[in-house]
């Protein structure tokens, strides 16, 4: 039993592998997948424009699922524009090695029809429907397709199984996009008191809003940061602080 796996089963007493290994028996093919679906969370600083936030991501099991939070909160004087937080949930599955949402949702405490997003997949009928941008949408979907959130995660388990030449569609809620991930230049990062090695990926979504991403090659990839650049300029970072991961 690898290190970081010891440390996460530490506080379940071994109840979550256990537990893992018995109600999706699939993942036990290779350790080092397994361990990417167990229990964790990381936490985020966020500056975007000028504007900070901290947004904190956690995932666990629920029932049958997995479950996806990512929750974003202003800070400073940023939390004066009665904007957010910003709650953001991934339920989804493990099909045939592949990570397969059932329901995603984005929203505010109050409703706001114009942010606000929720998609749910119907694998049987092979269509998703849901609302964004103030309408209703759906589209047809097939295994391999993620959401906003899950995509993270589908990227990592390829990239733990040594896939670093890859494409997903992602259903972001009024449109379907093909992300590609084109492998870039590696770097050494520093999250908190550790060292990282990183892989940087560049994610073209054909558009003029460049997205990257650095995921630490150990770790199980977690993302150690992300970046958004416009017209050659970074309009967003988000940096790694802290995470159950790296303990």
């Amino acid at each position: 039993m690898s290190y970081i796996t010891k440390k996460l089963l530490r506080p379940f007493q071994g109840s979550a592998l256990v537990l893992a290994l018995i109600l999706f028996p699939q993942l036990g093919e290779s350790s080092t997948e397994t361990e990417l679906f167990l229990p964790y969370r990381a936490e985020y600083a966020v500056d975007y424009s000028g504007f900070s936030a901290k947004r904190v991501i956690t995932l666990e099991t629920v029932g049958d699922e997995y479950v996806l939070n990512a929750i974003t909160t202003l800070k400073g004087i940023a939390r004066l524009s009665g904007y957010g937080p910003v709650y953001e949930v991934s339920r989804f599955s493990i099909v045939g090695g592949v990570v397969r949402p059932s329901r995603y949702t984005i929203s505010e405490k109050k409703p706001n029809p114009k942010r606000d997003i929720q998609i749910e997949f119907n694998w049987e009928t092979g269509m998703s429907s849901g609302f964004a941008k103030g309408e209703a949408q759906s589209f047809p979907i097939s295994l391999g397709i993620q959401d906003p959130l899950s995509f993270e995660l589908m990227a990592r388990l390829n990239l733990i199984k040594g896939i670093k030449d890859f494409s997903m569609e992602v259903n972001e809620g009024h449109r379907v996009r093909e992300y590609r991930f084109i492998e870039k230049e590696n770097h050494t990062l520093y999250p908190g008191d550790y060292a990282v090695s990183t892989s940087r990926f560049f994610i073209d979504r054909n558009s003029s809003r460049e997205l990257y991403y650095w995921f630490a090659d150990e770790n199980l990839y977690l993302p150690i940061q992300v970046q958004q650049v416009h017209g050659q300029k970074i309009k967003g970072t988000i940096n790694l602080e802290k995470s159950s991961l790296l303990q």
